[in-house]
């Protein structure tokens, strides 16, 4: 007997003989929603980016750009005009940090619900009113602190790693350009005239300035680079003139920051890349730690010959004995935030850390001693430990997270650049801000993260009934 296969009608649901004699297939309820689906338009392959994500994104870009106060120093011309007016131009990265923590409320809080270490820092700069030498100046720089910090918690609550990542470098790319362009065209703006003259300025009022900051910008274009792949070119573009910049900068400080920022994303590159790599890249950032150690013990000199600077550190180690002098009135408590550089009192300790330094400094030029200046040593071990957790979660995101692209350079900066400059609580500063928004970020991590999304569905969905497929001749 000859079988004859009878063609199938074309377009009608098929169904599939189960061992068990049973037919399964489509319904006719799913035979309708299969011709609704049919005769509706396909969607667009690319999903157009929604105007509120537009106007958020340009509003971030714009809190960052307001906190690296790149606008300051043209704005007076370059010291020439009075800055005193210059702190009104601080309200509008207030309004729109609160804008962007009112689009995710519940995120902004559960980001600081997991950085308790921050709120007890605030909460005792708050707390040092009590006891600052200058209570009104204490008042509104405590007040100026905590809506810079609002600005890092918008940052961290309203975007994901590679958007965050993009914010950064968009920002720095505009102050990247703007600086190229003064040096450049303007060069009695944008270079330095009479202390290292020639050495470039860009936007700021001296080249360490503009080091420090295209440090940065370099850091944050590569991490782009590698984490936004579709724009990677462009970035990698961004990050090498950023690095030339800090080369024209002559700031050996930044260059050193830089190189060794780099060697944390080369770290990241071998430890991503297998279990073998991993071993080794842990072993060898050992053995160079280690080595490094022995030579600051032993050969200091030779540090100090690579940074072209005395073992004075131009000046800072007589600026740290005088503040070391004067915490021993009040090793618990401090001056009080924010103060001790405003007191003008010939006997205050501004005063005294004057006349053993010999000159009058500005600030600590130690994140550390800053923060022992304004909260004593409770604030110390609080920063203390702060750094400790950070340099933990950074640590884990490098074996596993790509957010180690961006958290591992930027905790190796912040952590060599806070030992010789004031950058930590600051209030109205970039570097206090990234390091927020980095902190509370690597917190509550990526909240749609597809990880997450598969957890949590495998918790509430009830497994599906399959019918085996007969076996096909």
């Amino acid at each position: 007997m000859v079988c004859r296969r009878t063609p199938w009608p074309k377009g009608t649901p098929m169904s599939i003989q189960s061992p068990g004699g049973r037919l399964s297939g489509p319904t006719a309820q799913s035979v309708r929603l299969a011709a609704d689906a049919a005769s509706r338009p396909a969607a667009p392959l690319v999903r157009a980016t929604p105007y509120g994500d537009i106007l958020a994104f340009l509003a971030s870009v714009m809190i960052v750009l307001i906190y690296s106060q790149s606008w300051a120093a043209p704005m007076t011309g370059y010291g020439v005009r009075s800055a005193d007016f210059l702190r009104n131009g601080f309200y509008p990265a207030y309004a729109l940090a609160i804008g962007l923590v009112l689009t995710r409320p519940g995120t902004a809080l559960k980001a600081l619900a997991g950085a308790p270490l921050l709120i007890l820092l605030l909460v005792l700069t708050a707390v040092s009113l009590s006891w600052s030498i200058l209570p009104d100046v204490t008042l509104r720089r405590v007040m100026a602190l905590l809506a810079t910090t609002l600005g890092g918690v918008a940052l961290a609550a309203r975007w994901r790693w590679t958007t965050l990542t993009e914010i950064f470098a968009t920002a720095m790319a505009v102050m990247m350009i703007l600086s190229l362009l003064l040096a450049v065209l303007l060069p009695d703006w944008g270079r330095m005239q009479e202390l290292f003259p020639g050495a470039w300025r860009g936007l700021w009022l001296e080249k360490n300035a503009l080091g420090e900051n295209m440090g940065l910008a370099a850091i944050c274009m590569t991490a782009a680079a590698i984490m936004v792949p579709q724009r990677r070119r462009l970035w990698l573009v961004g990050a090498a003139v950023a690095a030339a910049m800090v080369l024209m900068s002559t700031s050996k400080t930044s260059l050193v920051v830089l190189v060794l920022s780099f060697a944390s994303m080369g770290f990241v590159a071998l430890v991503q890349g297998g279990p073998k790599r991993a071993i080794i890249g842990t072993w060898l950032a050992i053995v160079v730690f280690c080595a490094a150690l022995l030579v600051i013990a032993t050969r200091s000199d030779l540090i100090f010959d690579l940074l072209g600077k005395d073992a004075t550190l131009t000046g800072r180690t007589e600026i740290w004995s005088g503040i070391l002098h004067q915490m021993q009135q009040r090793p618990w408590t401090g001056f009080g935030y924010g103060v001790v550089w405003n007191d003008e009192s010939a006997g205050g300790p501004q005063a005294w850390i004057a006349h053993e330094a010999r000159f009058s400094a500005a600030h600590a030029h130690s994140g550390w001693l800053e923060v022992y200046l304004a909260l004593g040593l409770p604030g110390v071990i609080l920063l203390a430990a702060w750094m400790i957790e950070m340099w933990g979660r950074s640590l884990w995101a490098a074996y596993a997270r790509p957010s180690g692209w961006l958290l591992m350079p930027m905790m190796t900066a912040y952590t060599l650049t806070m030992l010789t400059e004031s950058i930590t609580m600051n209030w109205h500063n970039i570097r206090w801000v990234l390091f927020v928004a980095l902190a509370l970020k690597a917190v509550i991590g990526d909240q749609d993260d597809p990880a997450r999304v598969v957890r949590s569905i495998a918790r509430t969905r009830r497994p599906a009934r399959t019918v085996p497929a007969p076996h096909r001749l």
